[in-house]
């Protein structure tokens, strides 16, 4: 899957997350995006499997989010495990059911 192109058309769709994000420099700054853009990947490619979600959620995070210090292939490592802490915290949290209990999906 070409997840580059899948995230610019995603990103198309989160004009409320870009306006969140707008101006982001840090990473955690950028935190806050997280639960919005997997709730927008889960609900445009819910046909995928975790890691490819996950890879996909990474693209759209690395398109809205530039960190003028650090290469793009470390920014995407390090968004990657931030979605990783994000979900497993609210998965602790809120339970696995946290994208409709919150009401994101």
């Amino acid at each position: 899957m070409d997840y580059e192109a899948k995230a610019t058309e995603l990103v198309a769709k989160l004009d409320e997350v870009k306006d969140k994000i707008k101006g982001v420099s840090s990473l955690k700054a950028a935190l806050d995006a997280i639960p919005d853009v997997v709730s927008l990947v889960e609900a445009e490619a819910a046909d995928l499997a975790g890691a490819d979600k996950k890879a996909l959620a990474v693209a759209v995070l690395n398109k809205l989010i530039d960190i003028p210090f650090i290469p793009e292939s470390v920014e995407s490592v390090i968004l990657g495990w931030a979605i990783d802490a994000v979900v497993a915290a609210l998965n602790k949290l809120v339970g696995k059911a946290w994208l409709s209990k919150l009401q994101l999906a």
